[in-house]
């Protein structure tokens, strides 16, 4: 097994994956309820956008791109900063896209109670960022 130490950067990536990937489990929207009308809503999952599931595989690929290089004898090459900026990058495109859309049909929710695992992920890509950025620091502090 190749030992390579659990880093800041990684472990702040690996809790942002992680409330990406469980806010796809939540509901996403929510409307009724209030006057008599039964409440409607959705998770992630089955909610209408369609690029929530290309946003769980990212995650999950995150999550497993962490865990790649304690499982490896030696080091290994996709282990680079720049893989974890393009599976953010996927996220973020799919999280965009799911906002325009439920933007579009009026269920975008507010308050949050009306659709938690909306909120948990847009906090879940800030994490995820931020651990991004830690880890290209890192790699620039290694080299200079």
């Amino acid at each position: 097994m190749h030992h390579t130490s659990a880093s800041r950067g990684r472990w702040i990536v690996a809790i942002g994956a992680i409330l990406v990937v469980g806010s796809c489990f939540l509901q996403w929207w929510q409307i009724g309820g209030d006057t008599g009308l039964p409440k409607q809503g959705a998770i992630g999952f089955s909610s209408m956008t369609g690029a929530v599931f290309p946003m769980f595989l990212a995650g999950v690929g995150t999550l497993l791109l962490i865990t790649l290089p304690f499982a490896s004898e030696k080091p290994v090459a996709i282990d680079h900063p720049m893989s974890y900026l393009l599976l953010l990058t996927i996220i973020v495109a799919c999280f965009g896209l799911s906002v325009a859309v439920l933007a579009q049909k009026g269920l975008l929710p507010f308050p949050p109670q009306l659709g938690p695992g909306l909120w948990l992920a847009a906090v879940g890509i800030i994490v995820l960022a931020r651990g991004a950025f830690e880890l290209f620091e890192e790699r620039r502090r290694r080299l200079y």
